[in-house]
């Protein structure tokens, strides 16, 4: 059975945090788990072993600490340190007790908690406070799509992969030599794209605007896909390079994204892009074209006003 945040939530809201204790949560695995709180405010999940489970490390937004009961079962909690993180927290150790549901021992269990919480203690390190929006769904999704496209016209693949530098947090979201790109993710109906901030389109090198047209739809419609599909698919044409892989890994957890059952959920068509090309008279704001006063800006670039900057597919 999975075992939802939600869930997670309305057990620890059932808690009166100032007389403390623990409630147990159900679930198929062969670790006990419970909820509760370590001090007034600070929520934490247990997991009750009968082995011995290999020390974890805490990092700044959760405290993991172990230790041997009186009953002589082993006692291993996670706790949440920053509560501005605490719904990333309650999906986290949803998450956590989901995927060692599946172990056929104790044992079995306890490993594949240890390898699912250094995925997530990852993810936390970039200090992100909740799951992708719908909009930064999207965004990703329409760069892997671009960044898959590269794959299929030939680029090596760890070439590919280290071109996509919005993760690690260039102002465009991929950079070859030949030029960089910056990808928009936007609905098939739209006529203007946003820009945010006066950066984004600031380059001295040719560049181009890639508009991707993308938009929810029904698990029915043909060719619809999801997110975590397009990122096997794009792991698919790197498999064989393992430093591609490990990159490409690296800089989705940067992103903030991380495989979880919620991002399945969701359906996308993928309808088509648009090229334009970002030369010197492209109409742009940047540092050198604004007052001197004007230190930040977000804009819209109307579509049908760039249409004589458009590139040919």
């Amino acid at each position: 059975m999975k075992v939802s945040a939600d869930l997670l939530h309305k057990k620890w809201d059932a808690i009166n945090y100032y007389d403390g204790g623990y409630t147990q949560v159900e679930s198929d695995c062969l670790i006990e788990w419970y909820v509760g709180y370590q001090e007034i405010d600070q929520k934490t999940v247990l997991a009750l072993t009968l082995s011995e489970p290999d020390s974890f490390p805490s990092s700044k937004s959760v405290t993991v600490a172990k230790g041997r009961r009186a009953d002589g079962r082993w006692a291993l909690s996670f706790t949440l340190m920053r509560p501005e993180q605490e719904s990333v927290f309650e999906t986290l150790c949803a998450d956590i007790i989901t995927y060692s549901q599946p172990a056929s021992s104790e044992l079995d269990a306890i490993r594949l908690v240890a390898k699912r919480y250094k995925q997530w203690n990852k993810l936390l390190e970039h200090q992100h406070k909740s799951l992708l929006d719908e909009s930064r769904k999207k965004g990703l999704l329409g760069e892997l799509l671009f960044l898959m496209e590269q794959l299929d016209n030939g680029r090596p693949a760890l070439g590919a992969v280290q071109g996509w530098a919005g993760p690690d947090g260039s102002d465009q979201d991929f950079c070859y030599a030949e030029g960089w790109f910056e990808i928009k993710s936007v609905g098939i109906s739209a006529n203007s794209v946003g820009i945010s901030s006066l950066e984004q389109l600031d380059n001295p090198h040719p560049g181009e605007l890639v508009i991707m047209r993308i938009d929810k739809c029904t698990p029915e419609r043909a060719g619809a896909i999801t997110l975590p599909d397009t990122i096997s698919a794009v792991i698919s044409k790197v498999h064989s390079d393992v430093d591609a892989v490990s990159l490409l890994e690296n800089k989705l957890l940067k992103y903030g994204y991380m495989d979880l059952p919620e991002y399945r959920e969701q359906k996308y068509f993928f309808s088509g892009k648009q090229r334009y090309s970002v030369d010197g008279s492209f109409p742009k704001l940047t540092v050198d074209n604004v007052a001197l006063q004007v230190i930040s800006a977000q804009y819209s670039i109307s579509l049908a006003g760039i249409d004589a900057w458009k590139l040919e597919d």
